[in-house]
């Protein structure tokens, strides 16, 4: 097993410096295409005995006449605009917290309403079974007075 690690280590070695020197120059290629402007393709090269051609006579190119827009935004407009977008936002998520909040606030109202009345109930019922309940041991005691009287009275 020793004996085939070290060939095996060595082959891959090589492997790998064939490798990156491959890479290394798929990455120039692709450099050096990138550093090439399309322009510089599509237009041939200059003479050395032609003069550079004049840029008042060139259509791409902005004259000193010509009111070029800048073409980056403002960023004071940007920033003005994301600032009222995110105000605007705000304001929606504040409008919105502050409706669950009065929902929540119905809710909870409407269920200690509902609570209050449960209790007034539970306390009618249980004042009606306590007065229930006071009048049989009224009745159950007079019985008991109206038993007792007659067996204390002689029997004829």
């Amino acid at each position: 097993m020793k004996k085939l690690l070290l060939p095996l280590i060595i082959l891959l070695l090589i492997i790998g410096y064939f490798m990156s020197r491959d890479s290394d120059d798929s990455v120039g290629d692709a450099y050096d295409k990138m550093e090439k402007p399309a322009i510089e393709e599509t237009q041939p090269a200059p003479d050395s005995d032609s003069t550079m051609p004049d840029s008042s006579s060139d259509p791409t190119m902005p004259q000193e006449s010509d009111d070029v827009a800048p073409t980056t935004p403002d960023p004071q407009t940007s920033d003005s605009t994301l600032m009222d977008d995110t105000e605007d936002a705000a304001r929606d998520a504040g409008d919105a917290v502050r409706d669950a909040a009065e929902d929540a606030g119905d809710v909870v109202k409407d269920a200690a309403d509902d609570a209050g009345d449960a209790l007034k109930d539970a306390g009618d019922a249980t004042k009606d079974a306590a007065e229930d309940a006071a009048d049989k041991a009224k009745e159950a005691w007079d019985d008991l007075k109206d038993k007792a009287k007659s067996e204390d009275e002689p029997q004829q």
